[in-house]
């Protein structure tokens, strides 16, 4: 039997004398130490049902229970109802009025008539726990956002309710005070205390929630576990919501075959990568047999790149790669593939050099009697490039015995780890007061989602002051300086975080067009240093490469 702490039934609430209805006819019921998300647009009836939560708002019509029992408007029910339902609302500044935050703090508890040493007591357990301590003696008006946000939820945190209400608890908050509430929230329903959040934010909703409701024009449109509300596309679209990412790329990946639809829909990006870690790479085989049953290999790396057209920085990223493999595996021919039509145009054009494209490189194989393939790309993601290359590798599938493919240099959280570690080595001795901006190209293909979850790695793993964008999908130029401007660098050091420092380095990054990265930061009066030095020019980034490789070479072996 559910245990219904907070039932709404056929709820009506108007604020301007029954012309129009914020509530019109709302039912839902509320479990017992739940999570629960509520969302909608603005003016759907999530801050007035909040309200007639605790009795601030008493509806025209229909009855709110609470554990129960139906709440009394008189002076008892409605304290009673206040002791159980507490809420934080949006605004801090139309919660706080009390002189300083230790007396606002108290002034909840000691009006519940209990001694001034439980009242202080409890008050010093809150303090400490949410970390109040350094500016407990502090006016109220002259906190931060995220401090009077901190307050707030002391205020009624210190009440013990059984129902929490956070009315858009991010509103306005920089990134650490969100890290901040979000993780105070996780402990309150730890506690076992019900927690009802309204939020915009699908993707967290979707982590955290046990609970959803989507509200309409004063209604409930849809209910249920995070999963059932959120595969509603009609519904989402009705409240103007997007899908949550996670789940919008988990259903792409099996639509593309890549994972099982048996599988658990995960519902935060660690549980994806972790699907996505545990698919291993095929090995191909070819009309000619298995490896097994050929006697006699001729073994071939086939290196494949997006390609360069300036000489300097392809010596010390592209060269420096395919030099490391072949120095690696001696018992491989090394050959080269360019993914860039355009470059390799231009690299003939110009210097009268042919580069094979994937599918030259392959007849090349061929032809030269290569009986074994391991195709090794230099690619960041695994995005479109990589999913056209491997198209044009297997069309030669029935001319080889055995075709394996690596992995592109980010793949799994491993290399996730090992890419940041490296990148942190390269600028182990940037100022305190620098922060580190790596621009990324970005891509309309799902894989993109690295690119945001990376540059929040980078801070997990105690670099806060590194950020990572992209030319061309999300994190953008505008996200960067919203998160920059909080972070408060005196100088940027501008890289790219591409395997080679090319057009997009050059331009993009670091050129005099005031629509460069450069000139964009500067334009926001920050000092800025490029630095233009591609990842192929890390030791640390080609040793991934090196290990992918052997990776390939090791599943091709056991296949």
């Amino acid at each position: 039997m559910k245990d219904i702490i907070i039932k709404a039934d056929d709820l009506h609430f108007s604020y301007d004398d029954g012309n129009s209805h914020s509530l019109n006819g709302l039912s839902l019921e509320i479990q017992r130490g739940k999570k629960v998300a509520f969302m909608g647009a603005n003016g759907s009836g999530k801050s007035t049902f909040f309200l007639c939560c605790n009795g601030v708002n008493q509806p025209e019509k229909g009855t709110l229970y609470l554990d129960g029992k139906p709440l009394e408007y008189t002076r008892k029910g409605l304290l009673e109802a206040r002791q159980k339902v507490g809420i934080v609302f949006q605004d801090p500044d139309n919660q706080l009025f009390s002189a300083s935050v230790y007396q606002e703090i108290s002034f909840g508890i000691l009006n519940l008539g209990v001694s001034e040493e439980t009242a202080k007591r409890e008050v010093e357990e809150v303090i400490d726990h949410l970390e109040i301590t350094p500016f407990r003696h502090k006016p109220t008006h002259a906190l931060s956002g995220g401090q009077k946000k901190q307050v707030s939820i002391a205020d009624i945190l210190v009440m013990h309710p059984e129902v929490i209400i956070l009315d858009e608890p991010a509103a306005a908050l920089d990134p650490r005070h969100t890290v901040m509430v979000n993780k105070i929230v996780d402990e309150l329903t730890q506690k076992g205390i019900t927690v009802i959040m309204s939020t915009h934010d699908v993707d967290y909703a979707f982590s955290w929630a046990d609970q959803v409701f989507l509200l309409k024009d004063g209604q409930v449109l849809t209910e249920g576990d995070p999963i059932q509300v959120f595969s509603n596309k009609a519904a989402l679209a009705e409240t103007n919501l997007k899908q949550p990412a996670v789940l919008e790329l988990f259903n792409r990946l099996c639509l593309k075959g890549i994972l099982k639809t048996t599988l658990k829909v995960p519902r935060t990006l660690p549980e994806l990568e972790t699907y996505i870690e545990n698919v291993s790479e095929r090995i191909y085989h070819g009309h000619g047999g298995t490896p097994q049953m050929n006697h006699q290999k001729n073994k071939a790396i086939l290196v494949v790149s997006f390609g360069t057209s300036y000489e300097p920085t392809r010596k010390v990223t592209i060269d420096a790669i395919e030099n490391d493999i072949a120095h690696t595996f001696p018992e491989y021919k090394i050959y080269r593939a360019w993914t860039s039509k355009m470059i390799i145009a231009k690299i003939k054009k110009r210097d009268g050099i042919h580069i094979n494209n994937v599918k030259e490189a392959m007849e090349e194989m061929a032809s030269d009697g290569i009986t074994d393939v391991i195709i090794q790309p230099t690619h960041v993601i695994n995005g479109i490039e990589n999913d056209l290359m491997k198209e044009d590798a297997l069309s030669f599938q029935n001319r080889f015995n055995s075709i394996a493919f690596g992995t592109p240099l980010l793949t799994d959280a491993r290399d996730n780890e090992e890419v940041i570690n490296a990148i942190a080595e390269e600028f182990k001795d940037i100022e305190k007061n620098s922060a580190l901006v790596l621009m990324g190209h970005g891509t309309t293909h799902f894989s993109n989602a690295i690119y945001a979850a990376l540059d929040y790695t980078f801070k997990d793993m105690g670099h806060p002051h590194i950020f990572l964008g992209t030319v061309e999908a999300y994190p953008t130029m505008q996200s960067l300086l919203r998160m920059i401007h909080s972070f408060k660098p005196q100088k940027i050091v501008l890289a790219p975080f591409m395997i080679v420092a090319g057009d997009h380095a050059r331009n993009d990054m670091a050129g005099e067009d005031p629509e460069s990265w450069m000139c964009q930061f500067q334009k926001a009066s920050y000092q800025v240093v490029p630095v233009l030095k591609g990842l192929g020019e890390y030791e640390g980034i080609r040793r991934i490469f090196i290990r992918h490789v052997q990776t390939a070479i090791d599943n091709s072996r056991e296949d």
